[in-house]
C-alpha cells in the first residue's frame, strides 16, 4: 500500500517523491560538474567522466598549492634581501 502526502492540491506518492528527488539531485550534480569543468584547465575540451574530472581537479589543486608555496618562498627571499643594508 503506497502512502500519499498532500502537496498543494495534489497527492504525490512516496515513490514519485523519491523519483523527483533523485532527478533533482542528478540535475544538481550535472550543474556542479559543468562548473568544475569550467574551472579546471582542459576540463571543457574533453568529455571526461566524473571520476577522471575529479582526478584532474585534484592534480590542478596540487599544482596551485605548489605555485603558492613557490611564490611565498620567492617573496620571503626578496623581503629578506631588502631588509639587509
Amino acid at each position: 500500500m503506497e502512502e500519499f502526502i498532500k502537496v498543494g492540491s495534489r497527492k504525490i506518492g512516496r515513490r514519485r517523491r523519491r523519483a523527483v528527488g533523485l532527478e533533482h539531485r542528478k540535475v544538481e550534480m550535472r550543474r556542479k560538474l559543468r562548473k568544475l569543468r569550467r574551472l579546471i584547465p582542459g576540463g571543457q575540451e574533453s568529455r571526461l567522466q566524473a571520476n577522471s574530472l575529479f582526478m584532474l581537479a585534484a592534480d590542478y589543486i596540487m599544482l596551485l598549492r605548489f605555485k603558492v608555496a613557490l611564490l611565498q618562498a620567492l617573496t620571503s627571499q626578496l623581503d629578506s634581501k631588502q631588509d639587509q643594508p
